[in-house]
């Protein structure tokens, strides 16, 4: 089984749609889907946020169904919901001990609830981007890590549609390393080849998110340099293919 921690919904299928959907087991794990986020064209009211959220916990379940996997939801505002600046990192921690303690406590429960031959995959924000939330979950996922690591093998994916921008990536992905100290880390990628089109259809699945659909999965690659064929990646001491 693997276990997908997501800030938000969409967060997992923009960041490892692809391999979710080919490995099809486990659980999305949405840690704040109360949100009142959608883009909106100029002049256009915004939904109220009991609507948005509705609407996008039930996208997630579309993407889960598509994917055979189970939706969870913690029932936490996101940021901006309570009036944070989604990139201000003045208040990280203050975010990572509002969302910690119940994030932890059910990825406790999700471990105890079946018996696996090898521990199940933990896959967590990578932080890239900095966004508030995604930065204090992988904040709080860092601090308990060894407690986690007895129960999962952690990984950490760059966040998309972040991990596009190269300088972005550049100091998302320093960010982690740092932030793990002495673990060593190393970058295991998942080229989505032939399946760029079913990628596409399952970022079409959070219409909610878009004024246009996307039709190309450049947003969706991290940006390497050089640039490399579409992909996804996570970072991680344990290889995931082995």
């Amino acid at each position: 089984m693997n276990v997908y921690l997501q800030p938000h919904s969409d967060d997992i299928c923009f960041s490892l749609g692809a391999f979710a959907f080919n490995r099809h087991c486990g659980v999305v794990l949405t840690v704040c889907p109360i949100s009142g986020y959608v883009p909106t064209s100029p002049g256009k009211k915004r939904p109220l946020a009991r609507l948005v959220t509705e609407t996008r916990m039930e996208e997630d379940r579309a993407f889960c169904r598509a994917c055979g996997l189970e939706a969870r939801f913690l029932n936490i505002p996101c940021s901006s919901y309570l009036g944070y600046e989604p990139f201000d990192l003045g208040r990280v921690d203050e975010n990572m001990q509002r969302i910690g303690e119940p994030m932890i406590d059910e990825l406790r429960t999700l471990a105890m609830e079946g018996k696996y031959e090898t521990r199940p995959w933990l896959f967590c924000p990578g932080g890239i981007g900095g966004h508030v939330d995604h930065m204090a979950i992988r904040m709080a996922v860092s601090k308990h890590y060894r407690e986690l690591s007895t129960n999962y093998r952690i990984a950490f994916y760059e966040d998309l549609h972040y991990a596009s921008d190269a300088n972005a990536r550049v100091l998302g992905v320093t960010r982690l390393l740092n932030a793990m100290g002495r673990r060593r880390l190393h970058r295991y990628i998942f080229p989505i080849g032939r399946h760029i089109t079913n990628k596409l259809a399952l970022i079409n699945l959070y219409p909610s998110q878009f004024l246009e659909s996307p039709r190309s999965i450049t947003q969706f690659t991290p940006a390497t340099k050089p640039r490399s064929a579409p992909h996804e990646a996570i970072w991680s001491e344990a290889n995931p293919l082995a």
